[in-house]
């Protein structure tokens, strides 16, 4: 059966119907369904519900529920990806991976190297709302019951105070060099206890050495790592890494 998305705020189990208005378009022009096709449609929370179409129009669509399901397919390890601004579009496919690898949530980061800039204004608002609309597509793809936010930007200034909630905090930075470098596969091995991590990738230049004695200085919690023998690029670092958590924590 096709998957879409709704809003928590348009389903109503009292009366046993929902309300598709972003799919509604691609469910009326594209795919062209019909009332009495079945669907499966998830609203970001962690339920699924299968449910038939009884109305189709341009604007929205209506469905009667016929089942709801708690999924539970998410990872018990919550992954924070921190993610250093980079340029380009490159952000966009950094999220759909992230999502598809089983990312909690996503912050960029502003970093001393960013040069690409989101600010706290109109086109930046609308910026983040474009990623966490990739956020809830990825999601829809690859069977996700929930859709992880995509935050407004912080300054990197900031993470001393932000990564105290983790259990575990991982910078990859690439100029310690491998003898200064800690293998993340013995940090999660050592650390198994952890349930949050953050993940923390910089831009194309990478973190600074500030940045890196920053977070090396913070506590016992938090780590320097590299990603291997090769220099890794910012929109696949956090892909890779996320790969690497998932499969030592058993959560693909």
């Amino acid at each position: 059966m096709r998957r879409f998305f709704t809003e928590p705020d348009n389903i109503d189990l009292d009366n046993g119907t929902l309300t598709i208005i972003d799919d509604a378009v691609h469910i009326s022009k594209v795919l062209r369904m019909e009332c009495g096709d079945k669907i499966i449609v998830f609203d970001g929370t962690g339920y699924e519900y299968e449910a038939m179409l009884i109305k189709i129009e341009k604007e929205k669509s209506i469905a009667n529920i016929l089942g709801r399901s708690l999924l539970e397919l998410e990872p018990e390890t919550k992954v924070t990806l921190f993610q250093g601004i980079p340029k380009s579009d490159k952000l966009e496919i950094i999220v759909q991976k992230a999502v598809e690898l089983g990312v909690h949530d996503i912050v960029p980061v502003k970093t001393s190297r960013s040069v690409a800039k989101i600010a706290d204004d109109k086109k930046g608002r609308q910026k983040i709302e474009r990623l966490n609309k990739i956020s809830k597509e990825a999601a829809k793809q690859c069977g996700r019951g929930l859709v992880p936010k995509v935050s407004m930007p912080v300054v990197f200034s900031a993470m001393a105070d932000i990564l105290k909630n983790y259990d575990l905090s991982i910078m990859f930075y690439e100029e310690l060099g491998h003898d200064g470098k800690k293998n993340l596969k013995e940090i999660l091995r050592t650390n198994p206890e952890a349930e949050s991590i953050a993940v923390l990738i910089g831009p194309e230049g990478g973190f600074s050495p500030s940045e890196a004695e920053t977070i090396q200085d913070m506590n016992e919690n938090t780590f320097c790592a590299g990603l291997g023998k090769r220099i890794l690029r910012t929109e696949t670092a956090g892909s890779t890494a996320l790969s690497v958590i998932m499969y030592e924590k058993d959560e693909i």
